[in-house]
Order: structure tokens, then C-alpha cells, then sequence
């Protein structure tokens, strides 16, 4: 049977109070020191939220639900939500983020990881800057090799399995889809964030070498990343 899913879930702890993470998440000056390049929120049950992130990624919803330093709920255009909830923890603030839609197959779980991949980024910058006084958004999103992929567990394999290259990007050629891909730099990779994180953060015009499965087979590859989003 072909796996779906309904929902996707990151939570994080943050050392702070449920107030200041709520004026993170809906003061538009307090949410571009963490999230957004740019956004609008008119903060009342039907007002509307515009959020750019910057890499040509942005964001529309309307506000469904709104409990101050709780709860905020937001629907897109499809109606699928988006939904943060905060809880006083002893060590902060629990801070958590869900997603309900329908994600099936390589390429809608790939979207599914993706979208929970920057999401989970995001918010651990959020806690770098409430803990650190830093921001470490210019460290996302450098490079890449043009691969698509998805976590792949099955018995004692442990990796990603590719499901998409882009054309004219440093994978075309080398990488094929169905290919395991288990290390990157002589590091494990257990799972999709695992891969994305390394790959993602390394400069441009870099040395990667990747350790795949294909066909039962143990191969390398070296690639050299390219900035991200672009191609030869």
C-alpha cells in the first residue's frame, strides 16, 4: 500500500517566555529577525497573513484561530492549516508547528519533508536568537546538486532514496532515481534533514562525495556544488 500522510509535526523548547515567542510569530518586526524577509499579519480571526521568506519562497493564509501566547491557526487558499501552539515548559516555552494536507508517493512525501526540513530550520533559528542573539539564516540554503529525495528506512538501510534530479544540475548523469544514498563526506545520513542540512549548508563550487546504493551495489560519486536553485 502506498504510504499518505495527513499531518506533519516539529516541535521545539526555547528558552524563553510563551509572550516574547508569541510577539515572534505575530509582530511583523519581531518575525523578519527569525523567519521572513518580508511579511504583513493583520492579527484578527479572519485577517490575512503574507509571509516572504526569501529563495523565491512565500506564504498566504488566513487567521482561522487566535489565542493570545497559545494558539494561532491558519488556513491557505487550499483551506489546509497551519497551526503553532505554545505551552510553558520548565525550561521555556514548548513551541510547536502542524501541517494538515495529503501527501502521497515519492514525490508528495518529498514535498511533505521539504516543506517540514524549512520549517524545523526556521524555528531553530528563532531559538538561536532568543538564546544566542544571532542569526543564521546566511548560513541556509547555499547549495545544492539538484536532487529530490525522501527518507528511506528498510531493514538495516538507513539513507534517503532519490525520487527527482533537475536537469543541468551537478547530479543529472551520475545519480539515478531509486538510488540509496547513505553517506555525503564520509558523514551517515540517517533521514531527509540529515542529507539537506549538509548539503544545503556547504558553499558553492565545494567537493561533495556521496556514498549511494544502487542496484544492491555500494558506489561513490563526487560532485561539486552549485549555488543553490541554479543550474550549469
Amino acid at each position: 500500500m502506498e504510504a499518505s500522510f495527513s499531518t506533519v509535526k516539529r516541535e521545539i523548547i526555547i528558552e524563553t517566555t510563551p509572550e516574547r515567542v508569541w510577539h515572534a510569530l505575530t509582530i511583523p518586526e519581531e518575525r523578519n529577525r527569525w523567519e521572513t524577509r518580508n511579511c504583513t499579519i493583520d492579527l484578527r480571526v479572519g485577517g490575512i497573513i503574507e509571509l516572504d521568506y526569501g529563495w523565491g519562497v512565500s506564504y498566504t493564509g488566513t487567521i482561522q484561530e487566535l489565542a493570545e501566547n497559545s494558539r494561532l491557526v491558519i488556513a491557505d487558499q487550499d483551506g489546509e492549516l497551519t497551526i503553532w501552539t505554545l505551552e510553558p515548559h520548565h525550561k521555556g516555552t514548548l513551541v510547536g508547528i502542524e501541517y494538515t494536507g495529503f501527501w502521497a508517493g515519492d514525490l508528495g512525501i518529498m514535498s511533505m519533508e521539504n516543506m517540514a526540513y524549512g520549517t524545523y530550520r526556521f524555528m531553530k533559528n528563532m531559538k538561536q536568537v532568543f538564546e544566542e542573539g544571532s542569526d543564521l539564516r546566511s548560513s541556509f540554503w547555499k547549495s545544492w546538486i539538484g536532487v529530490n529525495h525522501i527518507t528511506y528506512h528498510e531493514a538495516d538501510t538507513h539513507g534517503v532514496k532519490v525520487v527527482q534530479i533537475s536537469q543541468g544540475t551537478p547530479a543529472e548523469g551520475i545519480l539515478h532515481i531509486g538510488d540509496i544514498i547513505t553517506q555525503a563526506n564520509e558523514t551517515m545520513v540517517r533521514n531527509y534533514d540529515e542529507f539537506e542540512e549538509i548539503v544545503t549548508s556547504m558553499e558553492p563550487q565545494v567537493h561533495l562525495k556521496i556514498t549511494f546504493i544502487r542496484n544492491d551495489q555500494l558506489c561513490n560519486a563526487d560532485l561539486c556544488t552549485v549555488p543553490f536553485g541554479q543550474r550549469h
